[in-house]
């Protein structure tokens, strides 16, 4: 899935509304320098969580727009969704 704000990606924690988490969320917590390769571009980039209620509602709907199932995923599960945001390392 590409969901995309400017030059930085958005990241879906959803695992179709399973209750858990998927795996890779920790792996981004433990460690938030990443590679994205979109088509042949590849980016080297440094990933947050999202935490600001604001920015994460605005990107939530980017992300809801792009893919709209995320919707239905929230609605399936109790757990908060997480976001994060992948930005370009300087």
């Amino acid at each position: 899935m590409r969901v995309v704000d400017g030059n930085n990606y958005v990241l879906v924690g959803s695992l179709g509304g399973a209750p858990k988490h998927p795996v890779w969320v920790y792996n981004l917590l433990a460690d938030p320098d990443v590679e994205i390769r979109d088509a042949t571009a590849l980016h080297t980039m440094r990933v947050r969580e999202v935490v600001d209620s604001a920015e994460r509602s605005r990107l939530w709907d980017i992300a809801v727009d792009a893919f709209p199932p995320y919707k239905d995923y929230q609605e399936k599960t109790t757990r908060k969704i997480k976001v994060f945001l992948a930005e370009p390392k300087n």
